[in-house]
């Protein structure tokens, strides 16, 4: 018994350490985002507004349609990554505009295969509509450390999206670590509300 909650305790005090270094904050090493930006896939959008960009496609992520994915929730004691940052702000509310820009990133692992994801998809909340898809390919040295792993040492993604791809109004952003062998995407710890004004 004694060492099943020392382990948990371990778990736990793990999660607060990489939450802490997280923070945020993006590789030292490689600030600079991926040549390949978003890709907006939404072909409703919610609360019947209509988003202006067109589907795109989702080949990349080794599916037809979306409905051939399995999202899914860690386990509690599960860390598999982070959506760290909207327009490098650490806050979970953010006020954006239709006509500009919004960057994107985190760091996404899958830790039953000890690797870093190969996508994180950001998604609309309860129909899981596909907003964005990301490479996962940037340092992150912060959670090599504090996983202890090197496995993990390109783990960092972001990706920037369109505003007029967004509804007006109130939007929650979802991401995902992507493990296209199993077609399952496991959500990462935090969720970003964005007020989106025309």
């Amino acid at each position: 018994m004694f060492n099943r909650a020392k382990f948990l305790g371990l778990i736990s005090g793990l999660a607060v350490v990489v939450a802490a270094c997280s923070n945020g904050t993006q590789s030292a090493t490689n600030t600079t985002p991926p040549a390949d930006t978003a890709t907006n896939v939404s072909t409703t959008a919610p609360a019947g507004q209509k988003l202006t960009t067109p589907p795109t496609n989702i080949s990349s992520l080794g599916v037809k349609a979306v409905k051939e994915i399995k999202f899914q929730t860690p386990p509690p004691t599960v860390l598999n990554g982070f959506f760290d940052t909207v327009n490098n702000a650490v806050t979970l509310k953010h006020n954006v505009s239709k006509n500009g820009t919004i960057t994107l990133a985190g760091w996404a692992v899958v830790p039953e295969k000890t690797k870093a994801a190969e996508k994180v998809i950001i998604t609309l909340p309860d129909t899981n509509q596909v907003v964005a898809i990301a490479n996962v390919n940037i340092a992150r040295p912060d959670v090599v450390k504090a996983l202890k792993s090197e496995a993990y040492k390109n783990s960092g993604w972001t990706t920037t999206i369109k505003g007029n791809s967004l509804p007006t109004g109130r939007v929650v952003l979802t991401a995902w670590a992507y493990d296209p062998a199993t077609k399952t995407a496991t959500q990462l710890k935090n969720t970003h509300e964005l007020t989106v004004s025309p």
